[in-house]
């Protein structure tokens, strides 16, 4: 009786412990997702114009940095 106890509880305890885990990795899942939604939103907004000319000269400057 009493190890069939002991062993329910252990069961318990490592199943307590292994969902605690999946919810970390999901939450680091989450944040790494998010940072990306961020850095698309940046890129997105960024307007670099459509003149070949100044475009280039940008890139040439870009290079030389």
């Amino acid at each position: 009786m009493w190890l069939a106890m002991a062993g329910a509880f252990a069961f318990a305890l490592g199943a307590a412990y292994l969902r605690g885990r999946s919810g970390a990795v999901a939450a680091a899942e989450r944040e790494r997702l998010k940072s990306y939604v961020d850095t698309r939103k940046r890129i997105d907004e960024v307007s670099v114009g459509d003149d070949p000319d100044v475009l280039r000269d940008w890139l040439r400057d870009r290079s030389k940095q």
